[in-house]
């Protein structure tokens, strides 16, 4: 049996209503590592049981800032567009799957609204930071790599780029303090997080867009692949 892969959903506002959406790239790379994408829009939190019901694993995908006010800050003025109600239901989501043991993977936002929902912190821009930082969102095409990452030894990476991998780059927020049992297996040249996993749940995200990636670089399909194959 292949595996239904749960996939989060962007929301977008368009003729005063809400749509919910996803980029193809992330339902062709679970398609490409054997699995089936099942899409997740935002429900009441007393229906997210049903939905976790329906999945072997959860990917929480990239998008809009996380509200700053779910890890105890104000707004700063560097801060994007956040979206408070889809903030709720994925932390909501992710601490659910997580009480069920569902391996869970996310990319860009979806790192950062884990550390969230673990505890952590962002920083709101990059330009918060106190070390000089590199450009992060980058002026290249997105299947293209833009800079490197070093890579820890032991980490869910390590097996498929050893210790250091060319990614793109599409973000101007980044973790500072991370969550409770979350720890950090790569980071780019400035020491921004790069990719995290947790100590002992299956869960497992980067900061990077390997869908993007993943027609031109196997490397990046194998992040997929990984994660589709633990579910």
């Amino acid at each position: 049996m292949k595996k239904r892969i749960g996939v989060t959903c962007s929301e977008e506002l368009q003729n005063d209503k809400y749509i919910h959406f996803i980029k193809q790239d992330y339902l062709q790379a679970i398609i490409a590592a054997q699995g089936i994408p099942v899409l997740l829009p935002p429900v009441p939190i007393e229906d997210i049981d049903m939905q976790l019901d329906m999945i072997d694993g959860l990917m929480i995908i990239g998008g809009c800032d996380v509200n700053p006010l779910l890890y105890h800050e104000n707004p700063l003025p560097l801060l994007g567009e956040t979206d408070y109600p889809r903030d709720l239901y994925e932390i909501a989501l992710i601490k659910k799957a997580t009480q069920k043991n569902i391996p869970i993977f996310g990319v860009c936002r979806g790192l950062q609204v884990i550390n969230v929902a673990f505890g952590g912190t962002l920083y709101q821009d990059l330009s918060y930071a106190p070390q000089k930082i590199l450009l992060h969102s980058q002026k290249e095409r997105r299947e293209c790599a833009s800079h490197t990452i070093n890579i820890q030894e032991n980490s869910f990476l390590y097996p498929i780029f050893q210790d250091r991998g060319y990614v793109n780059s599409f973000h101007h927020q980044a973790i500072d303090h991370l969550g409770k049992g979350l720890k950090a297996v790569a980071y780019s040249e400035d020491q921004m997080i790069e990719a995290i996993e947790h100590i002992s749940l299956p869960i497992t995200a980067v900061q990077f867009h390997p869908e993007d990636m993943c027609k031109t670089d196997q490397k990046m399909q194998e992040i997929f692949n990984q994660f589709v194959a633990k579910c």
